[in-house]
């Protein structure tokens, strides 16, 4: 049986950032508030929206409520600017085209939007057994229950299931459900904080990845 492979989506499959740093910037200008660097607003992406949106308006002691206003705003804001210049990593293609196990999506991004993305780049071709956004679940990265109800889904046990992400939401919910995972070198978190996580190894190209797997599965 061929290994569940479970990808994050911003940072491993796709480069969002682009879009991602305009929207949030924006939302940003509605508010007064000073444009931030790309790098900064890189460094928020992969805990989800909330957490982003918190961490950027935390010196205004916003309330609960305020903070998922401003995630609804940056919503509309990113929905008009998410299919602009977002891009499939090089490689990702090819990988999705060879590998005839079993693949799947699990990202901190709502479902509706990650969904939207992937038609629109035209992954939709691939046969994902689900695609879990932030809000799918009752629970969502760095829980293990997404994972797990993956591999529910899919038939598969954390001894054949291979989690593949850039960021530590994506390391500690392998940890967290007995799964192997490899980090994304080129992503949005830097590899010396991912590698507190233990990941089993770092992923530097796509053309690498048939070779990681078979490392890591016949270790196991």
């Amino acid at each position: 049986m061929k290994p569940l492979l479970v990808f994050d989506l911003d940072g491993t499959l796709i480069d969002s950032a682009p879009d991602i740093i305009v929207a949030v910037n924006r939302t940003l200008k509605n508010h007064g508030k000073t444009q931030l660097s790309d790098q900064v607003i890189i460094a928020h992406i992969g805990e989800g929206i909330k957490k982003l949106m918190a961490d950027l308006f935390a010196g205004d002691n916003l309330k609960p409520s305020d903070v998922i206003n401003l995630e609804m705003e940056f919503l509309r804001i990113y929905e008009e600017e998410m299919l602009n210049k977002t891009s499939i990593y090089p490689g990702v293609e090819n990988f999705l085209h060879s590998y005839d196990g079993p693949v799947a999506i699990i990202t901190n991004k709502n479902e509706q939007p990650a969904r939207r993305i992937i038609e629109h780049l035209g992954m939709n071709q691939f046969p994902w057994v689900n695609i879990f956004g932030a809000d799918t679940l009752s629970e969502r990265k760095p829980s293990p229950l997404p994972l797990q109800t993956m591999m529910k889904l899919a038939g598969h046990e954390p001894h054949n299931t291979l989690m593949i992400g850039d960021g530590i939401p994506d390391m500690v919910s392998a940890q967290r459900a007995g799964v192997a995972a490899l980090a994304i070198e080129f992503g949005y978190s830097a590899p010396e904080i991912l590698k507190m996580h233990e990941p089993r190894a770092f992923l530097k190209n796509y053309a690498d990845l048939p070779r990681l797997i078979s490392e890591v599965f016949s270790a196991n």
